[in-house]
């Protein structure tokens, strides 16, 4: 309406225009004409109306004005222009605008909200104050203003009048009585605490209490106001003083000690003392003990009784407020539990008396309280209740009915207590004793948002059940692509699952039948195994039925419980299987039920629910024998088939998973002895997989998934056993395809994948066409010039499984083997290490078949190369097998001028490592003789000064030749000891090592006298106990006997620890021993922990540590009776030093044995968190100079409790109570700045392992953050604090942006009363959290915005 120029630079002329069109008659004039002010307001500068009182105050008054006018557009544009407005004039404008807002009412609407929304969105506007910052001179003069202005009105008295005196009865409050009261209303409240929280005055937050209890004990007061009343409440609670919570909570008690208090007041009084959990947990954990009785009591048997008889005498009016109160009340009891979880243990048992009474509360159902669930359900009753629609009750009208609210009310209580203290009450028996069998009883519940909530209590337990469990299960897929592969032992992960080198995309590999677990004799296992009968027999009948969201929870505990029990269902198949068939088939239900879901669970729908099932039908064929499902299994099949054709591509995608699955189950090594009987099933597999595989109007998922399971069917049948499951043209067609799906773009990765699993499976020579595995090896190779990683990783490593293939055996010809070593050295080059090993892996390989390659400067020259760079581990594992086929094809003579011309340019330790082996492998016959390896030595170290590298790389090299030559070498002990200096430098510790490689491989003659000179007196004692550690290293790997010798080695290590210097080496020393002799040694380590000697306890502890990364099963056996004891034993030591090595074994248990632990968690973890509680006692003040220093003799035993709680945290959470766990992480972020980064990178861990709780303690987190992120270094301070200071704020930034993205607890201001009460309750529930947040927005502006650059370029 107005000019592009009078909107960017607004002049009084043109606003004045603006003003004067709002009293059109036109109401599109009037909208177009606010709307242009609007953009005004929003548009210009910030200035442009603070000096114009005349033109502030004018637009003030007509926006105002305009509120009240007749068009909704125009009322709602208003509302708009309100927030912009009251940003851009001045103080003195201000304040008449708010006192007319506040004193505003509508003629000309029906909408009487209007001006509170418009005075919310003022307030919103305003500049705010930021808890533990100084606030500025402008937000000083707005809360001035507030104060003065606008709580006077909230609070019922003129803006003139003091707070404290009687309140003028002209004035009316925005709250008053006599006045209409809206949600809108008390959301002006709630505004003005949000916004100036911090900076109220303890009699103006005492005052606004009160005007919010009136509101609730006013009879007139609407329900939905007095919702809103409690949420002010709960906010205002943060600011309240000790003495008026105190005062408050003994008002409640008083009130609500009242023999007859009205139920509707008591249902309020119980909310609000519900919301002050929520809102200030740890104040109101404090005051529990005074206030529980108050909220268990309504949930009495005695009240409930006298309930029954009056509704028996026919007093129905009762029941309505009696649904009420109990409703209120068992909320409250779940915030209890929810947030002051460490208080509520005592009144754990009178809660599940609470929540079981009311779980089964159903006046208006008769049903005797003792039945118990009917034992012979007879299969007449099955087909007649299969057309009734579960949980129907004919002829019966529950309208009225609200006692479903309080059952699920008592379901959401015990969910809550399950996840709190499902630690301790789990390893007692009480959550399966007490809770577990009436949930399952309850299965039949009539109501089905009811039902749901308590299906999802039963899941949660079977999930907690689970947590912990050492077992090897499937893992997902994407984790299987990002791990390293090749490994000659792998460890196992943090979830205890183990993984191998084969087939590396088929996530469990299923190569044999699953048996049976051995379910415990006590513990939750065994329980959960007890109650399994019961969860089955329940679940039977809704199973059957037609309510779609039932049934999808229903499938999804299910699952739970033969995840947790890796199987569990063996005894219950003909009560489940017939059930899933049906839904897999595609049945569906109501149309009610399709929009049904539960505590942020996705909706179920029909479509969900075939997902789910096919997803149930994957997992219980992966964890039950292929016997028992053989009756079913025609059927399974054939409702899979009908499931991978559909239209839908998640249940398409889904069911050609389960179709792998049931590949990998009836074929072998799997079903060995009955692959012939499912020959037709296969077919039908094997038909549907290749048709969604060669189809190209199918969903990229579908395809993808289908090459992939296509390749998991081959691989299956390419074995000895399985080649006569499918005819030898149906397997060449598959294998064509896969070679024409690594040419499509977007299927190469999956086709790779299968090709790799194909060339690790095909063990029998013929399975594969020469020209097949030519094409493909040249198509993987090309592969390697793209810059996708994860393609690149996977065409080596699939091109590895081809290449050493026995099917591939004589099949690459010399001209496509050159090809591929040109494709492969740029591999090389680069030096990658996931990529390296692979690749000289097939070299090796192709070496063996092509001996010239060898000789080959384009393959010498790179290997030479990368003998100059830094490797290790598998690569250079791998490098060895390379160059020793070198030598044993006899064309090692160019590798060996190679290697030695590189010289000391390179890693001695490599290089000799290399040299030496490709020495031996060739027979001597490279050019060089040992004498000339011996000479080299001898003449550096006439050198003046001596060559200490090229003495180095000659001592590594004659060691590497001596280990390898055994009892053929002529090497001598001599020639390394000459090496050997008065204190220990690079070449004496060189000779040290090779010593002991070579007296690995000739332990006659080298170890006696290695022991011997052991003995003599002199500094030579830690380079001869390093030859011994690595004779033990070598004697371990090679299971060389050394039985005669170990009685002497234990006791010279033990000598030898009394020397500071020699303790570590001493130590692993021992513990290698332990490891080849536990029987012997374990129980001599167990009596060492006793030992008077601290210096002998120490070494046994930093002993058992070394044994625990690498052992083997007898090992374990031995150590499993053993290992807690010994962990007890050392953790109660009175020598600070011996428990903080006892931490660290007890670290290292957590990582390499959590299944020796786990059981015994509740007798270490207390050692644990008493050791990382500060103790003053051992901070003392130590004077430097002029200056003072406070040292804390317990900081490192402290560090080393916070790492150990970090370990448990990846292992083994669930068996750690979390409450205790959460407050030593919190401490941990005011303590050392080493332990303040540890417990920033747990709470990076625990906002994905425990949300919930996380996001209760967010407040504290807040508050220390605040603490680090306001820390000033001193005038002075050197560049080492400035960068740690930097460190440690960019480290609680970092976590800071975490918390808030996962948490989703802040939320950008918004005028819609929906985005007002989700701002309301997130600041009910974290408001130091929220403050902190806009804090650090504001004054660290800068490095948050590089921080979220910096996540967002790593796809954070």
């Amino acid at each position: 309406m107005a000019s592009s120029n009078a909107l960017n630079n607004p002049n009084p002329h043109a606003i004045g225009a603006l003003l004067t069109k709002l009293s059109d008659p036109d109401p599109d004039y009037r909208f177009m004409s606010l709307n242009d002010i609007h953009q005004i307001l929003t548009k210009a500068k910030a200035d442009f109306l603070i000096h114009d009182y005349n033109i502030s105050s004018r637009i003030a008054d007509n926006i105002i004005k305009t509120l009240d006018d007749q068009n909704g557009e125009v009322q709602n544009l208003a509302v708009k222009c309100i927030g912009p407005l009251v940003t851009k004039v001045s103080s003195a404008v201000l304040s008449p605008t708010l006192e007319k807002l506040s004193l505003f009412e509508i003629k000309n609407s029906v909408d009487g909200s209007i001006p509170s929304l418009a005075l919310r969105n003022a307030i919103a506007s305003l500049p705010r104050p930021v808890r533990g910052v100084t606030p500025s001179r402008e937000v000083s003069e707005t809360y001035s203003i507030v104060s003065r202005v606008l709580i006077p009105r909230i609070l019922g008295y003129s803006a003139s009048s003091n707070p404290a005196q009687k309140p003028v009865s002209e004035v009316q409050g925005i709250l008053d009585k006599n006045k209409y009261l809206t949600p809108e209303s008390v959301d002006v409240l709630v505004e003005v605490v949000v916004c100036f929280g911090p900076l109220l005055q303890p009699l103006e937050v005492e005052k606004l209490q009160d005007v919010v209890i009136q509101i609730l004990e006013r009879n007139s007061t609407p329900s939905p106001v007095k919702k809103r009343a409690v949420v002010a409440l709960a906010i205002l609670a943060p600011y309240l003083t000790t003495e008026l919570l105190d005062r408050f909570i003994a008002n409640i008690q008083r009130s609500l000690k009242q023999p007859k208090l009205n139920p509707v007041m008591r249902r309020l009084y119980i909310s609000m003392i519900g919301s002050l959990a929520r809102s200030i947990p740890y104040k109101f954990g404090e005051r529990i003990p005074q206030i529980v009785e108050f909220v268990l009591s309504p949930l009495s048997q005695e009240e409930l009784q006298s309930l029954l008889d009056a509704v028996s005498e026919g007093d129905d009016q009762v029941l309505h407020e009696f649904n009420e109160v109990r409703e209120a009340a068992l909320v409250a009891l779940e915030s209890f539990l929810a947030s002051c979880g460490l208080q509520m243990r005592d009144y754990t048992d009178d809660v599940i008396a609470a929540c079981l009474r009311y779980l089964k509360f159903d006046p208006n159902y008769a049903v005797d309280e003792d039945e118990e669930m009917d034992e012979d359900d007879g299969d007449d009753d099955d087909e007649e209740d299969e057309d009734d629609e579960f949980g129907d009750d004919a002829g019966f009208d529950d309208d009225d009915d609200t006692s479903w609210k309080v059952r699920r009310c008592a379901a959401k209580a015990l969910h809550t207590l399950i996840s709190t203290r499902s630690t301790d009450l789990l390893e007692k028996g009480t959550l399966y004793r007490d809770i577990a069998f009436p949930l399952v009883k309850r299965f039949d519940e009539r109501e089905e948002t009811v039902r749901l909530e308590i299906i999802s209590a039963v899941a949660l337990l079977i999930r907690k059940t689970g947590e912990g469990v050492i077992q090897s299960i499937s893992v997902d897929e994407d984790s299987l692509h990002s791990l390293g592969l090749n490994r000659k032992r792998r460890r196992q992960s943090s979830s205890g699952v183990a993984y191998t080198n084969k087939a590396p995309y088929l996530g469990a590999t299923g190569l044999v039948s699953p048996t049976r677990e051995s379910v415990p004799p006590t513990g939750p296992r065994a329980d959960l195994s007890i109650l399994t009968p019961q969860i089955v027999k329940a679940i039977t009948k809704p199973l059957k039925g037609k309510q779609i969201a039932t049934k999808q929870m229903i499938i999804h505990l299910l699952d739970d419980l033969i995840s947790v029990q890796n199987g569990g269902l063996a005894d219950h198949f003909e009560q489940v299987m017939p059930s899933i068939i049906d839904v897999t088939k595609g049945m569906t239900g109501h149309a009610s039920s399709t929009s049904i879901s539960l505590s942020g669970a996705a909706s179920a729908t029909p479509i969900t629910l075939r997902v789910a099932v096919l997803r149930f039908i994957s997992d219980i064929v992966k964890t039950h024998s292929s016997s028992l499902f053989q009756p079913y299994l025609g059927k399974i099949v054939s409702s899979v088939v009908t499931a991978v054709n559909d239209r839908f591509y998640k249940i398409s995608s889904e069911a050609v998973r389960t179709a792998e699955e049931l590949v990998k189950a009836i074929t072998p090594p799997r079903a060995r002895l009955t692959t012939q009987k499912h020959r037709p099933e296969l077919h039908k597999l094997y038909e549907i997989i290749v048709d969604r595989a060669s189809t190209s109007d199918a969903d990229t998922e579908v395809r993808q998934k289908a090459v992939q399971a296509l390749g998991t069917l081959i691989s299956r049948t390419s074995t000895s056993d399985g080649m006569t499951l499918i005819p030898a043209e149906m397997r060449q067609s598959a294998l064509r395809l896969l070679l024409d799906r690594l040419r499509n773009e977007t299927l190469r990765l999956q086709a790779i994948r299968a090709i790799d699993s194909i060339s690790a499976y095909s063990t029998a020579p013929g399975t594969l066409e020469p020209e097949w595995i030519q094409q493909v090896a040249l198509e993987l190779v090309a592969q390697l010039r793209k810059t996708n990683r994860a393609l690149r990783a996977s065409s080596v490593i699939a091109l590895q499984h081809l290449i050493l293939s026995p099917a591939a055996k004589g099949a690459i010809e010399a001209n496509t083997a050159f090809d591929i070593v040109a494709a492969v050295l740029p591999v090389v080059a680069t030096n990658d290490s996931y990529l390296l090993s692979p690749a000289l892996l097939v070299f090796a390989q192709l070496q063996l078949e092509h001996p010239q390659l060898g000789a080959l400067p384009a393959l010498v020259t790179p290997i030479c190369e990368l003998l100059k760079k830094s490797i290790s581990g598998l690569a250079l594992e791998s490098l060895v097998v390379l160059v020793t086929n070198i030598g044993q094809t006899g064309q090692g003579k160019p590798l060996m001028e190679g290697a030695l011309g590189v010289g000391v340019a390179g890693d001695p330790a490599v290089i000799g490592k290399v040299t030496g082996a490709l020495f031996v492998a060739s027979g001597g016959k490279v050019g060089v003789k040992v004498e000339n390896f011996i000479d080299e030595l001898n003449k550096s170290s006439k050198l003046t000064p001596p060559d200490t590298a090229r003495q180095s790389l000659a001592l590594a090299i004659l060691g590497e030749i001596g280990l390898r030559l055994g009892a053929e070498s002529l090497l001598q002990p001599n020639i390394f000891l000459k090496q050997f200096h008065e204190e220990p430098d690079k070449v004496s510790v060189s000779a040290a090592v090779a010593l002991g490689r070579a007296g690995a491989g000739n332990v006659p003659v080298f170890l006696p006298k290695i022991l011997t000179a052991i003995k003599k007196p002199g500094n030579q004692q830690y380079l001869l106990l390093q030859s011994i550690r690595e004779i033990l290293h070598q004697v371990i790997a090679s299971s060389t006997d050394i039985s005669s010798y170990e009685d002497e080695i234990w006791q010279l290590l033990f000598s030898a620890s009394r020397i500071d210097d020699n303790r570590a080496i001493c130590a692993e020393c021992i513990g290698r021993l332990a490891i080849m002799e536990p029987k012997t040694y374990i129980p001599k380590l167990q009596e060492l922990l006793k030992d008077p000697s601290p210096v002998f306890r120490g070494v046994a502890v930093q002993a058992l540590r070394y044994t625990l990364p690498d052992s083997d099963e007898s090992f374990d056996l031995m150590l499993k009776t053993v290992l807690v004891d010994m962990l007890l034993t050392v953790l109660s030591d009175k020598d600070r030093e011996i428990r903080r090595l006892s931490m660290t074994a007890l670290n290292s248990a957590a990582h390499n044995k959590p299944d020796l632990i786990l059981p015994h968690l509740g007798e270490l973890i207390p050692y644990v968190m008493t050791e990382s509680v500060i103790k003053p006692e051992l901070i003392r003040e130590v004077q430097m100079g002029p200056f003072k220093h406070l040292v804390d003799d317990g900081l490192e035993v402290r560090k080393s409790a916070y790492e150990t709680l970090y370990a448990l945290m990846e292992t083994a959470f669930s068996r750690v109570s979390s409450l205790e766990f959460y407050d030593r992480v919190i401490a941990g972020l005011d303590d050392d700045n080493d332990i303040r980064s540890l417990c920033n990178l747990m709470l990076s861990k625990l906002i994905v392992i425990d949300s919930e709780e996380t996001t209760r303690r967010l407040d504290s987190i807040a508050e220390s953050y605040r603490k680090t992120l306001s820390t000033k270094l001193r005038d002075g301070a050197v560049k080492q604090e400035v960068e740690k200071q930097e460190e440690a704020i960019k480290s609680v930034l970092r976590v800071s942006l975490l918390l808030a993205e996962k948490t989703k607890t802040t939320l950008p201001g918004g005028a819609g009363t929906a985005q007002v009460q989700m701002q309301a309750q997130q600041s009910t529930q974290n408001p130091v959290w929220q403050q902190y947040w806009e804090w650090i927005n504001k004054d660290f502006e800068r490095q948050i915005k590089t921080l979220r650059e910096e996540n967002n370029e790593m796809g954070l």
